[in-house]
Protein backbone atom coordinates (compact mmCIF):
# COMPACT_ATOMS: atom_id res chain seq x y z
CA UNK A 1 0.00 0.00 0.00
CA UNK A 2 1.31 3.45 -0.76
CA UNK A 3 1.33 6.55 1.42
CA UNK A 4 -1.44 8.32 -0.52
CA UNK A 5 -3.85 5.39 -0.23
CA UNK A 6 -3.08 5.15 3.49
CA UNK A 7 -3.80 8.87 3.98
CA UNK A 8 -6.98 8.74 1.89
CA UNK A 9 -8.28 5.83 3.99
CA UNK A 10 -7.69 7.84 7.17
CA UNK A 11 -9.41 10.96 5.82
CA UNK A 12 -12.33 8.93 4.49
CA UNK A 13 -13.00 7.33 7.88
CA UNK A 14 -12.69 10.62 9.77
CA UNK A 15 -15.45 12.03 7.57
CA UNK A 16 -17.58 8.89 7.91
CA UNK A 17 -17.34 8.81 11.71
CA UNK A 18 -18.51 12.42 11.99
CA UNK A 19 -21.41 11.62 9.68
CA UNK A 20 -22.34 8.35 11.45
CA UNK A 21 -22.26 9.96 14.89
CA UNK A 22 -24.55 12.74 13.71
CA UNK A 23 -27.00 10.25 12.16
CA UNK A 24 -27.10 8.01 15.25
CA UNK A 25 -28.08 10.97 17.44
CA UNK A 26 -26.58 9.45 20.60
CA UNK A 27 -24.73 10.99 23.50
CA UNK A 28 -20.95 10.81 23.38
CA UNK A 29 -20.73 8.26 26.21
CA UNK A 30 -23.57 5.98 25.08
CA UNK A 31 -21.23 3.85 22.94
CA UNK A 32 -18.17 2.32 24.58
CA UNK A 33 -17.13 -0.71 22.55
CA UNK A 34 -16.88 -0.93 18.77
CA UNK A 35 -15.98 -3.96 16.67
CA UNK A 36 -14.64 -3.23 13.18
CA UNK A 37 -15.04 -6.54 11.36
CA UNK A 38 -13.33 -5.31 8.16
CA UNK A 39 -10.55 -3.17 9.57
CA UNK A 40 -8.23 -2.99 6.50
CA UNK A 41 -5.77 -0.29 7.68
CA UNK A 42 -7.46 0.69 10.95
CA UNK A 43 -8.70 4.04 9.61
CA UNK A 44 -12.08 3.66 11.29
CA UNK A 45 -10.39 3.04 14.63
CA UNK A 46 -8.09 6.04 14.20
CA UNK A 47 -11.10 8.21 13.35
CA UNK A 48 -12.72 7.11 16.61
CA UNK A 49 -9.58 7.80 18.66
CA UNK A 50 -10.89 11.20 19.79
CA UNK A 51 -14.11 9.61 21.09
CA UNK A 52 -14.38 7.77 24.43
CA UNK A 53 -14.65 4.33 22.81
CA UNK A 54 -12.57 1.15 22.64
CA UNK A 55 -12.21 -0.39 19.18
CA UNK A 56 -11.27 -3.97 18.30
CA UNK A 57 -10.03 -4.27 14.71
CA UNK A 58 -10.61 -7.52 12.85
CA UNK A 59 -9.04 -8.30 9.49
CA UNK A 60 -11.01 -11.04 7.70
CA UNK A 61 -8.97 -14.11 6.74
CA UNK A 62 -10.38 -13.79 3.22
CA UNK A 63 -8.57 -10.43 2.81
CA UNK A 64 -4.89 -9.49 2.72
CA UNK A 65 -3.36 -9.53 6.19
CA UNK A 66 -2.98 -5.82 7.00
CA UNK A 67 -2.51 -6.29 10.74
CA UNK A 68 1.02 -4.87 10.54
CA UNK A 69 -0.43 -1.51 9.44
CA UNK A 70 -2.93 -1.65 12.31
CA UNK A 71 -0.22 -2.55 14.85
CA UNK A 72 2.08 0.18 13.49
CA UNK A 73 -0.64 2.69 14.38
CA UNK A 74 -0.59 1.48 17.98
CA UNK A 75 -3.95 -0.27 17.64
CA UNK A 76 -5.06 -3.77 18.53
CA UNK A 77 -6.48 -6.28 16.12
CA UNK A 78 -6.94 -9.88 15.08
CA UNK A 79 -6.97 -11.94 11.89
CA UNK A 80 -10.20 -13.96 11.82
CA UNK A 81 -12.40 -15.98 9.47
Amino acid sequence: INRDKFLLDTIYWQDQVRHYWRLMDVEEKEIRNVLDMNAFLGGFSVALSTWPVWVMNVVPASMNNTLSAIYDRGLIGAFHD
